[in-house]
């Protein structure tokens, strides 16, 4: 949400809404986003919680965890009346349950809060942006001076790697947890996004936020909308013909080694070109126009093998974290959510590097604003609270998790092929 207030604040009212007003639950109150959903920043992402069923507490709380006097601002700005449990859309017993969820939530967020883990840490941006430098300048000069062929492949990982790390960085950007100011964190994540991978960060923000919302939730998590190439789950297949097609047939093998590139390869030349011309977001396109300068210098081929090895390292590590899990159909609780649709990879020195924190899932989905390094510092506490109220904590080491990814897309394959 944004500050620009253009409609002051009416009047509450108590009476039921017309059909054509759209409503939000927030903490206790029933909110008219009629007019609001045009002007969102974020989207029509806020549609969603205009469900019966769906309770925008704490996704507000936790998207906008920087920007929290502006929100209140602009809540109040809104009609409002009270909510009855009736209009909520749930049995009696989901919302104790879910009253229970977010009780323990906020105090252990109010707890997190006064240990300063939601501070940002400069010299940890500084280090950061420093190893994207290095494996810049290291993999270009390699690239462009060796005559030695291992020393040449080496150059051209470290290439691959800037690369695929970039796509780390700009994501902590995108989520506000580089500085905590959220216009520097979205300038970073355009600079780095747009000279490390040539995209835009502001499409992949408009559709990232979708899964933070309801991770692995069927026709609203933009991670399982990946017909014709792949099919996570055979629940987001339609009909016979889109289950049957050869990439469909074969993604278990295809996904690592060609669908990734294919993915890449469309974002970069059209989707995200597109979209910032579109939106006349010009500063965005300058940063990746000057991403091919680097392409330039190396050369097509060797810059198109560095972005196949940058797109396995990237998708690949995205794909662990949830793609073989359930989906769902129903309204779910914020807490819920994380844990039962998101898992974590086995904690470890290297896994921790490699997938930069992000195998940290669940805490990562339960407060997406934290700093990613300090998860690991919160996770006993997050177990204890899936513990309490009887949710499995999902986790297992990174090539068993590996090993599901691609069974999964194996065994989809295979109840499409004979029949839905």
């Amino acid at each position: 949400m944004a500050p620009n207030i253009r409609d002051p604040p009416t009047s509450n009212v108590n009476e039921p809404p017309t059909a054509n007003v759209k409503e939000v639950y927030y903490k206790g109150f029933f909110y008219d986003v009629t007019e609001w959903v045009r002007r969102h920043p974020g989207g029509k992402i806020i549609e969603f919680y205009t469900k019966k069923g769906e309770d925008a507490t704490l996704p507000i709380q936790e998207f906008h965890n920087r920007s929290t006097k502006k929100v209140g601002a602009i809540m109040n700005s809104l009609k409002k009346r009270p909510a009855t449990l009736e209009e909520l859309g749930l049995d009696k017993e989901a919302i104790q349950r879910h009253e229970a969820l977010t009780r323990d939530f906020q105090k252990l967020k109010d707890e997190l809060v006064a240990e300063g883990m939601f501070e940002p840490s400069i010299p940890h941006v500084i280090y950061r942006i420093s190893e994207l430098i290095g494996f810049l300048v290291l993999g270009m000069y390699l690239l462009m001076t060796s005559q030695s062929w291992p020393v040449w492949t080496f150059g051209l990982l470290c290439f691959a790697m800037y690369q695929g790390r970039s796509g780390w960085l700009m994501h902590e950007g995108g989520h506000h947890s580089l500085t905590g100011v959220p216009n520097v964190d979205r300038f970073l994540q355009a600079v780095i996004y747009g000279l490390g991978d040539g995209m835009a960060s502001k499409w992949w923000s408009s559709q990232h936020n979708r899964h933070h919302a309801m991770p692995q939730r069927l026709k609203h998590d933009v991670d399982l909308e990946t017909l014709p190439l792949i099919a996570f789950n055979k629940g987001v297949v339609r009909h016979k013909k889109q289950g049957t097609g050869f990439f469909i047939q074969h993604q278990s093998t295809l996904f690592l080694l060609i669908d990734t590139l294919l993915v890449a390869t469309m974002w970069k030349v059209y989707l995200h070109p597109r979209y910032v011309i579109q939106r006349g977001t010009y500063i965005q396109l300058l940063f990746m126009g000057l991403h091919y300068l680097f392409a330039y210098n190396v050369g097509f081929v060797t810059y198109l093998v560095s972005v196949w090895l940058a797109s396995i390292y990237i998708f690949g590590n995205f794909s662990l974290s949830h793609t073989h899990l359930p989906i769902t159909e129903k309204p779910t609780h914020w807490v819920e959510y994380s844990l039962t649709h998101t898992m974590d990879i086995t904690p470890g020195w290297m896994v921790d590097w490699w997938m930069a924190y992000l195998n940290y899932q669940i805490e990562h989905h339960l407060f997406p604003t934290m700093p990613q390094f300090r998860h690991p510092l919160i996770r006993d506490r997050v177990v204890a609270l899936a513990k309490k109220h009887n949710i499995p904590y999902h986790c297992d080491d990174y090539f068993i998790t590996l090993d599901k990814t691609l069974q999964n897309l194996a065994d989809v394959s295979k109840d499409l092929k004979h029949g839905m």
